[in-house]
């Protein structure tokens, strides 16, 4: 089993479950036997590009969402935008505040060092004289 086979796998099981949709509505969604998607899921075969190119419009999803990881710290930026647009608005606010603070905090850190160098080229003007 390659990792791209496990991840296809995992992923097929994993959006499932999230959409709440049986292998045999994929199955026929993507014209193929109920046992045949059961194989693919459970990487008793290889599918083609063809095959996977048809279970992700029957489960309306890009294709590339199959084979890409689906832990949060792989995603880029943008897909953990896409996350935190669906949060609560509770979590939402919550995440605002932490992007608030370290947003200030870089700015601190940064007029500080800027401060810092001031100050150090002022010292070697003055030993300078």
């Amino acid at each position: 089993m390659s990792p791209i086979q496990q991840l296809l796998s995992d992923n097929l099981k994993a959006i499932r479950r999230e959409k709440k949709i049986s292998q045999q509505y994929i199955a026929d969604r993507s014209d193929m036997l109920a046992s045949t998607y059961n194989r693919i899921e459970n990487m008793k075969v290889s599918p083609s590009i063809e095959t996977i190119e048809r279970i992700a419009n029957a489960i309306d999803i890009p294709i590339a969402e199959l084979l890409q990881s689906r832990q949060v710290s792989d995603k880029s930026i943008l897909q953990k935008l896409e996350i935190i647009n669906n949060l609560s608005e509770y979590n939402k606010s919550v995440v605002e505040i932490l992007l608030d603070s370290i947003i200030e905090k870089d700015m601190l850190e940064k007029a500080q060092k800027a401060k810092m160098k001031k100050r150090l080229a002022d010292l070697d003007k003055a030993r300078k004289k």
